[in-house]
């Protein structure tokens, strides 16, 4: 069956008719999603007086507050292409950025209502572009990914359908939602659950556990760091029913020590900013995959595994990137994601780590995630991250950078009693206050990489 046309603000509308003073939003208080429409036409009527037309794009750098709800919906509803900023951009990304997709106005403070404007709306077309998304940009100057109408009803569906969002839950996004994983949580308005704001623009774990109780939550959606901060406090959170992490591989014994204790389930659920999600599994899924696997792939993307690599193509895939001739796939016609993968005998898919992160020493590959797995069981070590750095002869070794106090010898013998090869002992650990974080909340192996070249001897 074809997904229903993507026009966001239908989504509010169809509450407002069943549901008018039932809450859209939590920001301190419950907005209601009556409420929530009137913001949006508001704001409509603004950026229409402003010049604002069919096509032109428009950027909204703010937090995760109900304003940037309200445009992410009324901006596309008018033909507009909304470009989300997040706020760890500088002044030179920011630049490149609007240059780059012709942006014809910057939005980062809160509208005020203007004089009245009539607001042409479209009609829904599945192929037209409504949002240019940001890539991480970890490896350079991001780029700027085209997402269609199509994508983003697609992703709705699979994102919304396997979690079981229903109108009793209220969603909580722990990243920023102008970044892809935060962002996804806008479509559990189609589902009639409300949308818990965090307001603050830097995360950290009080804060987040603060605001669930706070709003009732019901539903927690980020990366797995938010996670493993959040084990770092007492969690109570009674009304949290499931959370969902993606952006990283789910460390086995990160779930598990979540669920016991919280008691709540946890999972994963796997896409691209170029491609929208590709797995998502289940609440209800069973634990061990749930702990292990992204889920099964949803029959909306056509995809396989390539010498060990995750691969998409299809309608759901952008042609190109925004202002350029080129965009994801190969030449082969497929778009490589990047990712290491494979599909167990159930049909569930498995994200093992970033082709790019592997560390190849002296010939023999080593994917660190299975490294920081096991060291993240010392008790000792609250986090991990291993790395590669440059060696004259063996190419590159692994090093650890570990959240902890734990010295080399100690867990040297604590790898060895647990089984894994010499070869993928790091050469070095250093211990830090935290790991650095890039935008989207993941670890940023980049600077850890320079900081490793950095410290060589």
């Amino acid at each position: 069956m074809a997904p229903e046309p993507y026009r966001p603000v239908s989504y509010l509308e169809s509450n407002v008719r069943r549901r008018p003073q039932a809450t859209a939003v939590w920001d301190g208080r419950d907005i209601s999603f009556e409420e929530l429409l009137g913001h949006v036409r508001v704001f409509q009527r603004v950026l229409a007086a402003r010049g604002v037309r069919h096509g032109d794009v428009v950027g909204v750098r703010l937090p995760n507050v109900w304003q940037y709800l309200a445009l992410e919906l009324a901006i596309p509803d008018m033909g507009g292409v909304i470009l989300p900023l997040p706020l760890n951009l500088g002044e030179h990304e920011v630049r490149w950025a609007t240059e780059k997709a012709n942006t014809r106005l910057i939005i980062g403070d809160e509208l005020s209502q203007t004089r009245q404007t009539d607001v042409e709306r479209l009609e829904a077309d599945p192929d037209r572009v409504v949002e240019i998304a940001l890539t991480s940009g970890t490896t350079g100057m991001p780029k700027l990914a085209s997402l269609s109408a199509r994508l983003k009803q697609v992703t709705f569906e699979a994102f919304t359908g396997r979690l079981e969002i229903t109108e009793t839950d209220r969603v909580l996004p722990m990243t920023p939602l102008t970044q892809g994983i935060g962002g996804m949580c806008l479509y559990c308005l189609r589902a009639g659950a409300a949308l818990v704001m965090l307001r603050e623009p830097h995360w950290t774990a009080e804060h987040c556990l603060r605001v669930a109780a706070e709003s009732g939550a019901t539903v927690m959606v980020g990366v797995p760091t938010n996670v493993i901060r959040m084990l770092n406090h007492e969690v109570s959170l009674p009304s949290v029913r499931a959370v969902a992490v993606a952006g990283a591989p789910l460390p086995p014994e990160i779930a598990e020590r979540w669920e016991t204790s919280t008691g709540n389930p946890i999972s994963s659920f796997y896409g691209s900013m170029d491609a929208g999600q590709l797995a998502v599994a289940r609440p209800s899924d069973p634990q061990r995959k749930r702990w292990t696997t992204v889920g099964r792939p949803h029959d909306r993307a056509e995809w396989k595994i390539d010498d060990g690599e995750i691969c998409m193509r299809g309608d759901l895939v952008q042609e190109r990137y925004w202002g350029e001739d080129f965009g994801p796939y190969s030449e082969d016609g497929w778009a490589h994601m990047g990712d290491l993968g494979f599909v167990d005998e159930d049909g569930f898919l498995h994200v093992v780590g970033r082709v790019k992160d592997i560390i190849i020493r002296g010939g023999s590959n080593i994917n660190p995630y299975e490294v920081e797995s096991m060291l993240r069981a010392h008790p000792a070590v609250q986090d991990a991250c291993v790395v590669g750095r440059p060696h004259a002869d063996l190419g590159e070794v692994p090093v650890a950078f570990i959240v902890g106090q734990a010295g080399k010898e100690e867990l040297d013998t604590f790898l060895e009693e647990r089984g894994l090869a010499h070869y993928k002992w790091p050469e070095a650990v250093y211990s830090v206050d935290e790991l650095p974080l890039s935008g989207p909340g993941k670890v940023n192996r980049k600077s850890l990489r320079e900081m490793a070249g950095a410290r060589a001897v």
